[in-house]
């Protein structure tokens, strides 16, 4: 019996977040399979790694906060680093409650062979758009990213939609 005709409220293939998840997916995928396979890294400790790497000194608090990671995800992925030996953890001088991360000498030579193939692949990705474009992309993005937090990263994020 056929059943009665609803309203689409959902078009994937007009969805922002099935075509962000679909590009992180294909091209997100050859990385993390790589920090899996070669670094026994999963990809949310790459993505903790990316932020020690590039932001270093840094604590996990501040990498939550860019990374939009809830803090059991995040307090997994950096005992993941932990004990692959690849983060240094240091108290902060100036105020001792706070823990700073940076990446161990093996942490960084792993950052400085992953972060270039992941720059490869967004310039892959990118390469079919000009110079305006790509900054309309990124900036557009941005904006997108800037809203998601607003939207969601407050005590209230469940009644905000």
């Amino acid at each position: 019996m056929p059943t009665p005709q609803r309203a689409k409220a959902l078009q994937l293939e007009r969805s922002l977040l099935y075509h962000c998840a679909g590009i992180t997916n294909r091209v997100g995928g050859s990385v993390h399979a790589l920090c899996r396979e070669r670094y026994g890294m999963s990809p949310a400790a790459w993505r903790v790694m990316a932020h020690v790497g590039e932001l270093q000194p840094i604590t996990a608090k501040e990498i939550g906060l860019r990374a939009a990671m809830d803090s059991v995800n995040l307090s997994r992925a950096l005992g993941q680093l932990d004990g692959l030996g690849f983060v240094q953890r240091h108290i902060d001088t100036t105020d001792r409650r706070r823990i700073i991360l940076q990446l161990s000498p093996a942490g960084q030579a792993v950052y400085d062979t992953v972060a270039p193939l992941t720059v490869k692949a967004e310039q892959t990705l990118l390469a079919e758009l000009n110079a305006q474009e790509r900054a309309t992309l990124r900036e557009l993005i941005r904006r997108v990213w800037e809203r998601s937090r607003e939207l969601f990263d407050s005590d209230e994020s469940e009644t905000t939609y």
